[in-house]
């Protein structure tokens, strides 16, 4: 049971007391919780706010808030009530790397976990305060379900730091055809120890609840509920919570209810123009291959440009309807934790672990450097921050999701571990126009043999990226200078332009000190 300090609260009258302990008698397991701390009569937990954390896998601000065609109501009303960022980046453009770097605090760069999977990663890091394990010893509930760490299961989502792991689960696809492929052998999954895929898309007339996210976003809906009903006559839960949710779609395979893809027509998708990567760009630091799809039964040829048009505007079409059928679960979320009185105690964020190619340098997936991958959705709502004719719901400031960790802490009041190296992002909520960084940093191993990093940073209205030697961190020659407002689609080098010989000079100096603090260097933390 979860210890919490005990205060006798004498204003309260016995039938107050009563009156609490009655509202928070469960009907379910979970309220158990509630029943055996209301009899305790623990504080109230006043001023601090609950935080609902969600998060969706290989989002890219393909939203509607974000200017995109995208089908999103709940993601765009969403943004009218909180602050959108226009301008946020993961630190690794991949599941694992990226979550726990957001989770832990530390840079990939810092921890060499960097790669997709991360597995084992708490055996290396046994020490590692992690936010779910900082926010449950301050006594707040902390609640995980679904993909926030890789996986959804086991000691890699940091098990025992949690007050409660829960794992609705559904099969990969609804239709018994496609769930049959998984058991064969796929030809192309040369990969050994690798299983099996079946079809890159389906579409079957199921219910929301048929996929696994929908059975997550119902039970993140109930345990709202239950927390709804242990508050006092004030709004206030007797332990604030922090219930994390990760839902899983857009990730492949794009598998959504028939309704979701029936929002769209699929001739009206067209291939992205970006075709080409920037002069000097290592191919093999491009994932030309999009190796992450070569496994799926419907795979065509041996690379994305084998694609045939068909496919193309399938996987595009599947992408579409896979968000909106997030959008739909983060609205039932959402309806939850406003039907139940939650709302107006509770921060919500909203956060894309990495960003995605859609066609873009005529490949698909993540795993690199270039802008569509590092850039990400973030969306925060914090109560009483945006209210009135004057509020301002979007900032372009660059924040990074490392900075996650220290601004929930300032936002909820508790310390910051001394260890996280991003920086709180607090100040934004008042005067989302305020300076925050100067940069955004994220990294990528290269390479088959990932003997190169590619370190990568945004500044102003350009994106520079180098590679350097894993072990010396030696350069290797290879850079790439985008000016992004001229060249959105990252397809030019300007690196060797004379026109561009200062940006470049700022490029290279500013990339340099977010290196070294990235590794853990702290004199070169002030100048980021």
């Amino acid at each position: 049971m979860v210890k919490h300090e005990v205060r006798f609260h004498l204003q309260l009258t016995l039938p107050e007391i009563l009156t609490v302990m009655f509202r928070v008698i469960p009907t379910c397991i979970f309220g158990l919780f509630f029943l055996f701390s209301g009899l305790l009569l623990p504080s109230w937990a006043e001023d601090r706010p609950n935080v609902l954390f969600i998060a969706v896998d290989d989002l890219r601000p393909e939203l509607g808030t974000y200017g995109a065609r995208s089908k999103t109501p709940n993601f765009d009303r969403f943004a009218m009530t909180g602050l959108r960022f226009d301008r946020a980046y993961c630190q690794q453009a991949v599941c694992g790397a990226s979550r726990l770097s957001l989770m832990g605090g530390l840079y990939p760069t810092r921890t060499s976990e960097q790669t997709f999977h991360v597995q084992g990663w708490r055996n290396r890091w046994p020490n590692l305060l992690t936010m779910n394990q900082h926010f449950k010893n301050q006594d707040y509930q902390a609640i995980g379900l679904g993909k926030i760490y890789h996986g959804t299961k086991g000691p890699g989502v940091d098990i025992e730091n949690w007050n409660q792991w829960l794992n609705p689960n559904a099969p990969m696809y609804a239709l018994p055809e496609n769930r049959a492929l998984l058991k064969q052998k796929n030809p192309k999954a040369n990969d050994s120890g690798r299983p099996p895929r079946g079809p890159l898309t389906e579409m079957a007339d199921v219910r929301d609840t048929a996929y696994a996210d929908g059975l997550r976003a119902a039970e993140a809906a109930r345990l709202l509920k239950e927390f709804g009903k242990g508050q006092n006559t004030t709004g206030q839960t007797a332990s604030p919570f922090f219930l994390a949710v990760g839902l899983t779609k857009p990730h492949l395979p794009f598998v959504a209810p028939k309704k979701y893809w029936d929002l769209y027509q699929r001739d009206h998708f067209e291939m992205p123009p970006n075709t080409a990567i920037p002069p000097g760009y290592p191919a093999y630091a491009a994932n030309l291959r999009a190796g992450e799809m070569a496994r799926y039964s419907d795979f065509e040829g041996n690379m994305p440009t084998d694609f045939s048009e068909g496919l193309n505007r399938r996987l595009l079409h599947g992408y579409a309807a896979c968000t909106s059928y997030t959008d739909a679960n983060l609205g039932l979320i959402l309806d939850s934790l406003r039907e139940n009185g939650l709302a107006d105690n509770t921060i919500v964020v909203l956060w894309g672990d990495h960003g995605w190619k859609l066609g873009d340098h005529s490949s698909w997936c993540k795993h690199t450097n270039f802008e569509c991958d590092t850039r990400v959705p973030l969306i925060i709502r914090v109560p009483g921050k945006h209210s009135g004719k004057e509020a301002t719901h979007a900032t372009s400031r660059l924040v990074e999701l490392i900075d996650l960790y220290p601004t929930l802490c300032e936002l909820t009041g508790i310390e910051v571990p001394s260890h996280c190296q991003g920086r709180s992002f607090a100040s934004l909520f008042d005067d989302p126009k305020k300076g925050h960084r100067r940069s955004a940093y994220s990294s990528y191993p290269a390479g088959g043999t990932k003997t190169e990093i590619g370190h990568s940073i945004r500044f102003g209205n350009y994106r520079y990226t180098e590679w350097r030697q894993v072990g010396d961190g030696s350069l290797t020659g290879k850079r790439v200078l985008t000016e992004l407002k001229k060249d959105p689609g990252e397809e030019t080098n300007v690196a060797e332009d004379p026109a561009h010989a200062e940006s470049l000079a700022q490029a290279e100096k500013l990339l340099e000190r977010r290196i070294r603090h990235a590794q853990g260097e702290a004199e070169a933390a002030s100048q980021q």
